[in-house]
């Protein structure tokens, strides 16, 4: 915890109405969100402006809010010129004030799912902080700071890749004496440009630690394979290539309670037992028993805790719907990862008589989207999909690569759900949903999913 009165003095900010308790526990810019002792960072946004959200944070337990202007709501108000600079501010001094092991994980993909396999190996013997959900970027990692309680030995981060120099001022914040990079790939190439300025940006976090830092590097991919002299620090190969410190082997992927294999490490083989699903999330997992056991956690305690990490909301889920089941993997969209949602939804071993998929967009993919867009239609059909429901402009106009049943709906949403719910009618079905994370199709989710007594009773 930290003291109000202590920040104001750091950002030589004004404290209006101040009032006891003035310990922080935590911050966060989103007023449904708040927890009680949080303090509120009052941002303006593209749609909304944090400000006009004080009431609501105060009535959730916010014990102060970090503003650029009085809005005569609440109390221990840190008046501030510019909040974003101040969010960053207070970041930094937290940072340097806790004496913890920060470690680092970026990529083009898999960031979530290492971050919280890798802190739950090493919550087994350390004090130790997880940032929540996706919170990786300029705005969620200062947050992530201000949210470490004082007695923690090592945090554990995510980091945006999108944008290099967003990454460097990441990485100068956080100080990471460990790290991850969990792949390279085809996202964010709008504002990348090609592969290879990805891996170039990724490799940023590499650059960020220190000599007797620890990394464990993704050894899938050359892109990245071709930078490992680069790394001044202890480096830890994990992926699928027998040349790898740690790779997983005899995959079982199409348990619908999860993924199991054997991962090879330096110290021998362990059996892994995961709750999440997908051949990929074995490799991901090696990536986290590496770094965790560069970390000093053995590997077969890290293998026991990732045992007991949950599915992750929105990432290869599976929920019950009323004509079978849902795999939600809607949090978000690139080609690497629809094809493996694509493979999780073929292998699946479960009592249904049609597998469908309902894709949406892949955004920030620059100008060869429409090639993207075409190589995922066709590797739904080489996977045996039955019916694709296609949405969005990019998706749509890819659909007939596809050459099989389905609809391809550019815009009209409500049009599309109601298409799969009559094509699917009782099942037993399972449907895949996944896009880009701007299509927020967690709503067409949220509506399948819903029992039909429910769908019944809001239709009368």
């Amino acid at each position: 915890m930290w003291d109000l009165r202590e920040a104001a003095e750091v950002l030589e900010a004004e404290l209006l109405r101040p009032k006891a308790p003035y310990e922080v526990r935590g911050a966060c810019a989103d007023s449904r969100r708040i927890r009680p002792g949080d303090l509120f960072v009052a941002l303006r946004g593209q749609r909304h402006d944090g400000h006009d959200f004080l009431d609501e944070a105060f009535s959730r337990g916010a014990v102060g809010a970090l503003v650029s202007r009085d809005p005569g709501v609440g109390h221990n108000l840190l008046l501030v010129s510019d909040v974003k600079k101040a969010l960053w501010d207070l970041a930094r001094w937290r940072r340097e004030s806790l004496e913890f092991i920060a470690v680092g994980i970026t990529g083009s993909f898999g960031k979530t799912t290492a971050k919280e396999l890798l802190a739950a190996a090493l919550a087994t013997t350390y004090r130790t902080f997880c940032a929540p959900e996706s919170y990786n970027t300029e705005i969620g990692v200062p947050l992530s700071l201000l949210s470490v309680p004082p007695k923690t030995e090592v945090g554990v981060f995510e980091l945006a890749e999108s944008d290099p120099d967003e990454l460097r001022r990441l990485c100068e914040l956080l100080q990471p004496w460990a790290g991850m990079i969990t792949a390279v790939g085809p996202a964010h190439l709008a504002l990348l440009g090609t592969v290879e300025k990805a891996a170039e940006a990724v490799w940023t976090l590499a650059e960020a630690l220190p000599e007797e830092g620890v990394l464990a590097l993704s050894w899938d991919f050359p892109e990245l394979r071709a930078r490992v002299e680069r790394c001044d620090g202890f480096c830890l190969r994990f992926g699928q290539s027998l040349e790898a410190d740690f790779f997983p082997r005899d995959i079982v992927d199409d348990d619908p309670r999860g993924v199991k294999f054997v991962a090879e490490t330096p110290a021998g083989a362990v059996p892994v037992e995961l709750k999440l699903l997908g051949a990929h999330r074995a490799v991901l997992a090696c990536g986290a028993l590496a770094l965790a056991w560069g970390l000093g956690v053995p590997e077969k305690i890290a293998a026991k805790a990732m045992a007991e990490v949950p599915p992750l909301p929105h990432r290869l889920e599976l929920r019950p719907a009323p004509f079978g089941w849902v795999l939600d993997d809607c949090f978000n969209a690139n080609p690497v990862s629809m094809q493996a949602a694509l493979r999780t939804l073929a292998r699946l071993r479960l009592p249904v008589k049609v597998r469908a998929a309902l894709l949406g967009d892949m955004l920030e993919l620059g100008p060869e989207e429409a090639l993207f867009h075409r190589a995922v239609a066709e590797a739904a059909r080489r996977f045996g999909v039955d019916l694709l429901f296609a949405f969005g402009p990019r998706m749509s106009a890819a659909f007939s690569a596809f050459g099989g049943p389905g609809l391809a709906e550019p815009g009209d949403l409500s049009r599309l759900v109601s298409a799969v719910r009559e094509a699917l009618g009782s099942g037993p079905a399972l449907l895949l949903v996944k896009g880009s994370r701007g299509l927020a199709l967690e709503r067409v989710v949220e509506e399948l999913s819903r029992p039909k007594e429910e769908e019944e009773s809001q239709e009368s």
